[in-house]
């Protein structure tokens, strides 16, 4: 058996961590995760980044195929790091890692969870803060955990992970960063994911450039700060299409539909989408309530849209 492995879902730590270094660098918030594993899953994800994120599906299929793949090795560690932070994007990944892990029991007690402050990145440590983290070990309990939180997140019946939010999880950030994720979902005020709230809200601020918006959505927002790509795919969803939301060019300031819509006085229709297992947009049964902070098949002043 081999020394230590660390895992992450991005490259922005290899080198710093020690052992054999993995990265599962699946951007799971967002876009749809059906499909049977692997070939059915990888060529809808690979489709999906391809599509939204100006990459080749043919190289992007082969990057996730080959970090899914190496993930195989890790029950030839003794010792196995997760390196995932409290944000969605982690907590994303995590439950998609811990899925695959949890057919492989031979890494009970193997398996050690590294700690965040819930405000920091990894990569902003200093490396003797970061060499002096204490891993906590994951018992499989909480593996299992993480798979069923991701069948609950790949699932088209969001209610089943509204619940689990509502409870305590052994994955310590996980529920937040989950109800979050829900919190993208159109909501019944205005048809506005909370995402998409934010960025309309920043551009009818005077907030200008990729730059400042990033910093500005990462200030605003703890537990999903987008990456560029990330947001450059929100701003097309809005900016473009009959019934844009804001400016198709920059500084992609919004329309007067998007104006009438942010005061409350129109809702937004969504276009067709995903939010991972959900489908969003004409056909879409589920919506985000922030009055019951939960979600819904209600609109305000209809009975329950699908019986």
């Amino acid at each position: 058996m081999e020394g230590v492995a660390s895992v992450r879902c991005g490259d922005d730590l290899r080198g710093r961590v020690p052992g054999a270094f993995f990265c599962l660098a699946d951007p799971v918030c967002q876009g749809p995760v059906h499909g049977a594993f692997p070939d059915g899953y990888l060529a809808r994800r690979a489709a999906f980044v391809a599509g939204h994120y100006a990459h080749g599906a043919a190289a992007v299929r082969a990057r996730l195929a080959a970090e899914y793949a190496a993930l195989r090795e890790l029950p030839r560690h003794g010792r196995v790091l997760l390196w995932f932070e409290h944000d969605l994007w982690d907590q994303a990944v995590l439950i998609r890692l811990l899925s695959v892990l949890a057919d492989w029991p031979a890494l009970a007690g193997r398996l050690w969870l590294m700690p965040c402050d819930g405000r920091r990145g990894f990569a902003e440590m200093p490396q003797a803060e970061l060499d002096a983290l204490a891993p906590e070990p994951l018992p499989w309990s909480a593996v299992e955990a993480g798979a069923a939180a991701w069948e609950a997140f790949a699932a088209e019946d969001p209610t089943v992970l509204d619940a689990m939010t509502r409870r305590a999880l052994p994955l310590p950030h996980l529920a937040r960063a989950m109800r979050r994720h829900l919190q993208d979902l159109p909501w019944v005020t205005d048809g506005l994911g909370l995402t998409e709230r934010l960025v309309m809200r920043a551009a009818a601020g005077g907030v200008v450039g990729e730059d400042a918006l990033l910093r500005h959505l990462r200030a605003a927002d703890p537990v999903f700060a987008p990456t560029d790509l990330i947001l450059r795919d929100v701003v097309k969803r809005l900016s473009t299409g009959t019934v844009r939301l804001l400016g198709r060019d920059p500084p992609h300031a919004p329309t007067p539909r998007g104006q009438a819509i942010l005061a409350g006085e129109a809702r937004h229709s969504p276009g067709p989408r995903h939010q991972a297992g959900v489908v969003v947009g004409p056909r879409g049964r589920w919506w985000w309530n922030p009055r019951s902070a939960g979600v819904t098949d209600r609109l305000p002043g209809q009975a329950g849209l699908f019986g």
